[in-house]
Formats: structure tokens, sequence, C-alpha cells
């Protein structure tokens, strides 16, 4: 606790529950519809030298979907099933939900880009992405936020569209720390998988891998 200032980390704190505990399914326009619940678990695995991997698996109805918890981060799990994933020091965190059922024909470039306008006043260097999770492709953007107390923040935010509904990736990072949170959202990333196109698939990791 002597490395990091009482007031930065109250100020972390408040940080992670307006931009978590906060969230709606409003942000995404293309459906009217309610988010359907999460229900999460955490299953420890195999080791890896003396480390032991530990899963985060996800359930909404029969769609099941399975991640590779980083190491050293927290889990918490929302109220409506958002998952929390923290670094110790709160630096920075990794949030995923379901943002809204899947509709018909979604713009989803479009609503992620409303939903960034509405929740992160004062953006800057907003830069879009795309990247494949679970051979789905998923459309992304990444912004500068500047926050009175917190500091200058790096955010990535990430929607992808499953059968369940559309799957947010959110990073939210101290700008110092920006480089270890885009670390542990790729190894969410990576490491996802859903059951959409058979058998959840389980890929063990090792010393080689």
């Amino acid at each position: 606790m002597l490395r990091f200032p009482l007031a930065g980390l109250l100020a972390a704190a408040a940080l992670l529950a307006a931009d978590v505990w906060g969230q709606t399914a409003g942000g995404f326009v293309a459906s009217s519809n309610q988010p359907p619940k999460l229900v999460v678990s955490l299953c420890p695995g195999e080791f890896v030298g003396h480390e032991q991997v530990i899963r985060q698996f996800i359930r909404s109805g029969t769609n099941q979907f399975v991640f590779v918890v980083p190491d050293g981060l927290r889990t918490q799990t929302a109220p409506d099933g958002s998952i929390l994933l923290t670094a110790g020091d709160m630096s920075y965190h990794v949030c995923l939900r379901i943002a809204a059922p899947l509709a018909a024909n979604p713009e989803i470039r479009e609503a992620l880009q409303e939903r960034i306008a509405g929740k992160y006043a004062g953006a800057t260097s907003l830069e879009g992405f795309t990247v494949s999770v679970a051979d789905r492709e998923g459309t992304g953007f990444q912004l500068r936020q500047e926050l009175p107390e917190v500091g200058n923040r790096l955010v990535r935010i990430l929607w992808v569209p499953f059968k369940a509904g559309v799957m947010e990736f959110a990073l939210n990072a101290d700008a110092k720390n920006a480089t270890a949170g885009r670390a542990a959202l790729d190894m969410v990333l990576l490491t996802f998988r859903s059951n959409e196109r058979g058998r959840l698939e389980i890929v063990e990791r090792s010393d080689k891998s």
C-alpha cells in the first residue's frame, strides 16, 4: 500500500465503480432487448511451472464461453453478470459483458462509436481496429481520456458478435501501465473460446507453449 497513494487508490476504485457497475445495455442501439444475464464460474486447471492456470467459464442459456484469467488479476462479478479482472494495484482492469442481444442487421461500428461518445467525454486519439476472437471478427476502438485525480487513461473497447449477443471486451488502464493492461487483454482475447461451432474447446497450456 505504501507504493500507491491512498488518494490514487480511492480514485481508481471510484473509476471502477463508474466504469463497470453502472453499465447498462443502452450503449448498443441496434437492439432494444435487455442483455441476457451471464452465469460465471472459475475453474483451476493445469500447472505451468509453479503457476496454476485459472479459467473463467461463462454461460448464457445454451451458449458457453471460456478464457484464461491473466496471472495476477483478481476476478469479480457484477449483479448483471459482467466480469471484472483487476490488477492488484488497480492501475488497470479488463471488463467482459454482453452489450446486447444480436440484432438482425447490427451496425456494430456505428453503435460502438455512439457508446464511446456518450461514455468517454473528452476522448482523444480515437483509433479503430479489428481483431479475430474465437473465429469471429471484432470491431474495436482505442482512445485516451484525461480524468481528474486519476490522470491519463488508455481505453480499448472491442465488440464481437456471437449468437448470445455482442460480447464487449474493455480495457481501462493508467497510461503508465498501458503495456501490462494490453498484455492482459490480449491474453483474454487469445484464449477466448465459444461453443458456437461445436463442443467448447479447452486448449491446455504447457511450459513449451
